[in-house]
C-alpha cells in the first residue's frame, strides 16, 4: 500500500533520513573491509636438501631473520600491508616450478634451468656469484661452465684429444652426471657432446645427484669420465688434500658453452621500479649477502640474462627427441 506524504517538510526529512542511513551503512561496510584486510606473508621459496644449490635453508632462515629486524624494512612492511615474512621449502625442482606456475612465492632461489622453465610473473633481480664464477662485462652477466673430464685410467688421460676421436670414445659410454635438472652438469655437456662430428649412439648417463659426487666417483675409478660444474674438481681435491695430484688423477677433455649462474627471482608486483617495499627489499638483501665472506655475492641481472639458457634448453628437449641425447 502506497504512503502518502501530505506535509512536504515531513517528506523532505524522511528522505534526509534514508540518505544519512544509506551513507553510514556505506560508511561502515567501508570500514569493515579496512578493519578485515588480513596482513600479507612475503613467501620466499627454495629447495630443500639440493646439494647443487649455492644457498642452504638455514642461510635463508637467517636471511628472514634479518629482514624482519631491519627498521627500514619494518617500515616498508607495514606501508604493503607485509605482516610476516615466511620460508616455504619444496622437496624437488618439478614442485618448485610448479609452485612458481601458480605464482606461490614471492621471492625465489632457485636454478637457472627452474627459472627459465617456470612461466609464473618473475623477474631475475640477481645472480649470485661464487667464487669460481666469471663475470663477462659486456654481456653484463655471471656465468659458469661445465666440464668433460677423465680418470687416469682413460685412454684419452694422455692421448692427443681431437674431436673424432673424443666422439668415438664418448659413444655409448657412461658417463657420470650430476642429475637431468643441472645445466653445468647435465644438460651443456651433452648439448657439447652431441655436437661433435659423426651420428653416434649418445653416453650413458650415471646420476650422481651433485658435481662433488661426480668428482668423486671418477677419481675413486666408480667411473671413467664424468660432467660437473667447472671448478668443482679443484674444490674437491683441495678438500682431500690432493691438490697437487690434480694433473696425474684427472684432464679435462671438453669445456661446455657459458651458463648464466643462478637467479634470485622476484615477483612483479615487488619490483623496486613500482615498490617502495621491493626498494628496501633489494637493499637489505645486498647488505645481507656482502656481510659474509662466505655467501655468493649478488650481481644484477634480469630475465634477458637468461634466454639463451633457455634456447639450449629447447635445443636439449629437441635432441632427447630425435634421440640425439
Amino acid at each position: 500500500m502506497p504512503v502518502h506524504f501530505g506535509n512536504p517538510a515531513m517528506f523532505a526529512l524522511a528522505l534526509l533520513w534514508l540518505m544519512w542511513g544509506g551513507g553510514m551503512r556505506a560508511h561502515a561496510q567501508s570500514l569493515a573491509g579496512v578493519a578485515t584486510s588480513a596482513p600479507l606473508v612475503f613467501r620466499i621459496g627454495h629447495i630443500t636438501g639440493d646439494p647443487e644449490s649455492p644457498l642452504g635453508g638455514d642461510v635463508l632462515y637467517a636471511l628472514r631473520d634479518a629482514l624482519v629486524s631491519s627498521p627500514l624494512v619494518q617500515q616498508a612492511m607495514r606501508e604493503a600491508n607485509v605482516g610476516a615474512i615466511a620460508v616455504l621449502s619444496s622437496d624437488s625442482h618439478q614442485d618448485l616450478i610448479q609452485r612458481m606456475d601458480q605464482n606461490e612465492f614471492d621471492l625465489v632461489f632457485c636454478s637457472s634451468v627452474d627459472f627459465v622453465q617456470q612461466n609464473g610473473d618473475y623477474e631475475a633481480v640477481f645472480q649470485l656469484r661464487r667464487p669460481r664464477d666469471s663475470f663477462d662485462p659486456n654481456g653484463g652477466r655471471v656465468f659458469h661452465r661445465g666440464v668433460v673430464f677423465v680418470n687416469n685410467r682413460s685412454p684419452l688421460f694422455s692421448d692427443e684429444i681431437t674431436s673424432d676421436r673424443l666422439g668415438a670414445y664418448l659413444s655409448g659410454r657412461e658417463i657420470a652426471m650430476v642429475g637431468s635438472f643441472s645445466a653445468a652438469g647435465y644438460i651443456y655437456p651433452l648439448l657439447k657432446i652431441a655436437a661433435l662430428p659423426g651420428q653416434r649412439p649418445p653416453p650413458i648417463s650415471m646420476f650422481c645427484d651433485s658435481s662433488e659426487e661426480v668428482v668423486k666417483n671418477v677419481v675413486n675409478g666408480a667411473a671413467e669420465i664424468g660432467a660437473c660444474d667447472g671448478g668443482v674438481i679443484e674444490e674437491v681435491l683441495a678438500r682431500n688434500g690432493l691438490a697437487e695430484e690434480r694433473n696425474r688423477l684427472v684432464r679435462i677433455v671438453m669445456e661446455t658453452d657459458p651458463i648464466p649462474t643462478e637467479p634470485v627471482a622476484l615477483r612483479a608486483n615487488w619490483l623496486p621500479r613500482g615498490s617502495a617495499f621491493g626498494r628496501e627489499l633489494r637493499d637489505a638483501l645486498r647488505q645481507f649477502f656482502a656481510r659474509d665472506n662466505k655467501l655468493p655475492r649478488l650481481q644484477n641481472s634480469s630475465r634477458d640474462k637468461f634466454l639463451d639458457l633457455k634456447q639450449n634448453l629447447q635445443n636439449f628437449r629437441d635432441g632427447r627427441r630425435t634421440g640425439s641425447y
